[in-house]
């Protein structure tokens, strides 16, 4: 073989190495990342087989049993009061970032009021969560909240813009 002829199996080989390499070191990238992020979520109790579903499923309503009753008889007694204002959490303890709701009844507000999520931890001030929902015609409310900071942490529900609450609930987180 002279100079001007040239062997195709000389020219293919280095860059096919070069190209086989370019794919394992890719590979071994990918591999790294993935563990690594996996490794990230597992630590910080983000899985995906944690999270329910975006919609939380109503909560099942109490029904009165319907019995015979006797007609009652007039008297003097004040009418009954305004039920007092819920709050119910759909569990007591969840892991970090896992998804619970929120729901309850605030008695004597017009119907599409805007209540605003407050969480407290420990003895401190109530802080305004990310979270708001509006109260329907007969006074209920649902909402489903997420957080990842741990620890017990007090929720409630107050009106935007004024003074009424519910009561509080404790939620567990981790």
């Amino acid at each position: 073989m002279d100079d001007d002829q040239i062997d195709l199996h000389e020219v293919k080989q280095p860059a096919v190495r070069a190209i086989t390499w370019m794919a394992v070191v890719g590979a071994a990238i990918g591999i790294a990342f993935g563990l690594l992020g996996a490794t990230v979520f597992t630590a910080t109790g983000i899985t995906g087989a944690d999270l329910p579903p975006l919609t939380a499923e109503p909560s099942p309503t109490p029904t009165e049993e319907e019995t015979p009753t006797e007609e009652p008889e007039e008297t003097d007694e004040e009418e009954p009061a305004t039920p007092e204002p819920q709050l119910f959490a759909e569990r007591d303890q969840v892991p970090p970032g896992q998804r619970f709701g929120l729901n309850g009844l605030m008695p004597g507000v017009d119907e599409g009021t805007t209540l605003q999520v407050q969480v407290r931890d420990g003895d401190g001030p109530w802080d305004d969560f990310p979270v708001t929902t509006t109260v329907d015609a007969e006074g209920r409310f649902e909402t489903v909240v997420y957080t990842s900071r741990t620890g017990e942490r007090k929720f409630r529900m107050i009106v935007a813009g004024g003074e009424e609450t519910t009561p509080e609930v404790t939620v567990t987180i981790g």
